[in-house]
């Protein structure tokens, strides 16, 4: 039996067939230098993960260069200024560091597992829309239970948080139930809101009680330029045979509102901020669509095939709790005027 001896950290890991072909007689490597590897892995680059991580780039690099030489393989190609790609031994070598890492996160969660999570890291991932809205509540509810606990946070797009999941970026992430491929199980934690018309409070349309997708066709669209919002909400119109005329799109639902604000045209949001106003002060009121539109679910979403931790299911059991706890209050009441209707997020 051989040992990944961790000289920073004083962890041992007893290896077996079953941690990759990547154990070779007298080789020695570290923890560290895995973790190291695929943080650079998870965010393109040395330089892209020091930034992120706030560890020194030499030390990433330093890393990969010894993982390199002790197993004789090249693990990734080096573009000057434009981070790394793996070679198809880097990829296999990275699979099976993903896989090793998660078993010592689990076998240090088990070890905590009788302490009542008392400590330990988790990595979360959350549909940056619904971030602000979501994260920070579910958090700090954890954290009154476990202060222990540290949590690693980021948000993005939908499919870059994915991409994260399958990179070993995160444990979970919180995003919609659309387009998941089969490898992730997911466990749903409430149903998404229906979508609303945000328009500025002396928009002409702000008059209506109710207003249509017929109606909103023929004024200019702030699009909310992320997905899975962008394909959603332009399919609302598709599927009504109608084209929306996009004005401006960007991928920060404060710019959306801030442009919706100062009379640049109407916006379709789902996450409606508690404020009515704007950061720069406008102030927007929000109106329901006519009708039943498709919505989706919200789930915390998980590699399958990898045994969460117990961290890691402790946080999506709170993340169950708190919302259902929630009711019909939990997508952030307030926008200007209340949307009438059904709430179901």
């Amino acid at each position: 039996m051989k040992f990944i001896d961790d000289d920073d950290e004083n962890h041992g890991l007893p290896i077996d067939a079953s941690a990759g072909p990547w154990v070779a007689a007298g080789a020695k490597f570290t923890l560290r230098q895995l973790r190291y590897f695929v943080a650079a892995v998870a965010h393109g680059g040395a330089a892209q993960a020091s930034r992120r991580l706030f560890i020194a780039q030499p030390s990433i690099a330093s890393a990969i260069r010894g993982l390199e030489e002790h197993f004789g393989v090249q693990l990734c190609i080096r573009h000057h200024a434009q981070g790394i790609t793996l070679t198809p031994a880097g990829e296999r070598f990275h699979r099976d560091a993903v896989a090793l890492l998660r078993r010592v996160h689990a076998f240090e969660q088990s070890a905590l597992a009788g302490h009542e999570l008392a400590g330990g890291e988790i990595s979360v991932g959350c549909y940056e829309p619904m971030a602000p809205w979501l994260l920070p509540r579910l958090i700090t509810g954890f954290r009154a239970r476990h202060p222990g606990v540290r949590f690693r946070i980021g948000d993005g797009e939908q499919p870059e948080l994915v991409d994260g999941l399958r990179r070993g970026r995160y444990d979970l992430a919180i995003v919609y139930d659309q387009a998941l491929g089969d490898d992730l199980d997911r466990t749903p934690l409430r149903a998404s809101a229906q979508p609303h018309v945000l328009l500025a409070a002396g928009h002409p349309l702000a008059a209506c009680p109710t207003l249509t997708l017929a109606q909103l066709s023929a004024a200019p669209m702030i699009l909310l330029d992320v997905e899975p919002s962008r394909r959603y909400f332009l399919g609302l119109f598709e599927a009504a045979g109608l084209t929306p005329s996009v004005a401006f799109a960007s991928p920060s639902i404060e710019m959306v509102r801030g442009l919706v604000g100062h009379g640049a045209g109407f916006a379709l949001l789902v996450t409606r901020p508690a404020a009515d106003l704007t950061y720069d002060g406008m102030r927007v009121v929000a109106r329901p669509l006519a009708g039943r539109l498709a919505t989706t679910t919200i789930v915390a979403a998980t590699l399958a095939g990898a045994q969460p931790t117990p961290l890691t299911r402790a946080f999506v059991d709170h993340c169950v709790a708190a919302l259902a706890e929630d009711g019909d209050a939990g997508d952030g009441e307030g926008v200007g005027e209340a949307v009438a209707g059904p709430r179901a997020a």
